[in-house]
């Protein structure tokens, strides 16, 4: 395939990828938005602190899905001379951005529940409506999480999953109010609502640190998914005339992979011919691995001698 129509893929793809996330980002703000300020009028006209708390984690989101709106234009932008390779990777700095923040919120409630439990502190009981708008937070989150994943799924956007996850963790949260104030008031054990906000920041928290480690994967020139490396040799051995394959690496480009190989060919055969299978070597990867930023191949002699490879994957130390 010659070059310049990859090219065009790839530029066409991120503009249809730029408006899943702008419009997926912007629905996000304005449903937490409507959310975080009817929690916060809520909680303050019923005097429940859980339902003004819910109220302010909300108010996060809308924070969450700003820095996607303003990183989704970024990682649009062309390559030039001093970023060769886009800057897709912008996403993945926000991931770890927003990764903080879900730890950071996960930390707090962690602190405040341990007060809690310590301390004794007693939950009040929310008037209905303080009720009545936690289910309805319920349902909404729920389904902006569902969104969000979604689409974060179908173009491929760490940002837009570890959104989801925080929206996730705040639909647990709301859940845990509610099952709190339930088993507080009914079964009269005021201690099992911070317990139970206890084992709900515990897990933000871990989920946290699950969208600090896979977005640092991409930073660190890693890949999530390592079977990639079996498809990118079982696609060399299907070419007549490539052979060992070896010396495999492969890396993100935003959501797209940058793959470099080596492979043998006959050393007797001409320059036209060894790129011949080269090309036909690369167009197999594509059709085998979606989501290719670029393929460089190198073509040795077969039978060359190699010196001992420090990095780079082939079939013996896959």
């Amino acid at each position: 395939m010659p070059h310049c129509l990859l090219d065009g893929k790839i530029s066409y793809m991120n503009k249809d990828r730029e408006k899943i996330m702008l419009l997926t980002s912007w629905i996000s703000v304005i449903g937490n938005v409507l959310l975080s300020l009817l929690k916060i009028v809520v909680g303050i006209i019923s005097g429940s602190l859980a339902v003004l708390s819910d109220g302010l984690d909300s108010a996060s989101d809308v924070f969450t899905s700003l820095v996607i709106l303003i990183v989704t234009p970024i990682i649009s932008r062309p390559p030039n001379s001093k970023f060769v390779y886009g800057h897709e990777k912008a996403e993945n700095i926000a991931s770890t951005v927003l990764s903080f923040v879900i730890f950071f919120m996960g930390g707090q409630m962690f602190i405040t529940s341990i007060g809690k439990i310590i301390h004794g502190e007693i939950t009040e009981l929310p008037f209905t409506i303080a009720i009545w708008v936690t289910i309805v937070s319920i349902v909404g989150k729920l389904l902006l999480a569902l969104y969000q994943f979604r689409q974060g799924k179908r173009v491929n956007s760490s940002m837009l999953r570890a959104n989801a996850v925080n929206m996730r963790n705040d639909v647990i949260i709301s859940i845990g109010v509610l099952l709190g104030l339930g088993f507080t008031f009914l079964l009269n054990l005021p201690i099992l609502d911070p317990i139970i906000a206890l084992l709900i920041s515990i897990y933000i928290i871990y989920s946290a640190i699950g969208i600090f480690r896979d977005a640092n994967v991409v930073l660190m020139d890693g890949i999530r998914d390592t079977t990639i490396y079996k498809e990118i040799i079982n696609a060399v051995e299907k070419v007549q005339g490539a052979s060992n394959p070896h010396r495999i690496r492969s890396s993100h480009t935003g959501n797209l992979y940058n793959i470099v190989l080596d492979i043998e060919v006959d050393g007797n055969l001409s320059l036209t011919e060894a790129h011949r299978i080269a090309q036909k070597v690369e167009d197999t990867i594509k059709e085998s691995v979606d989501n290719i930023y670029d393929i460089v191949i190198h073509v040795e002699p077969k039978g060359v001698k190699h010196c001992e490879e420090k990095y780079g994957v082939n079939k013996d130390n896959l």
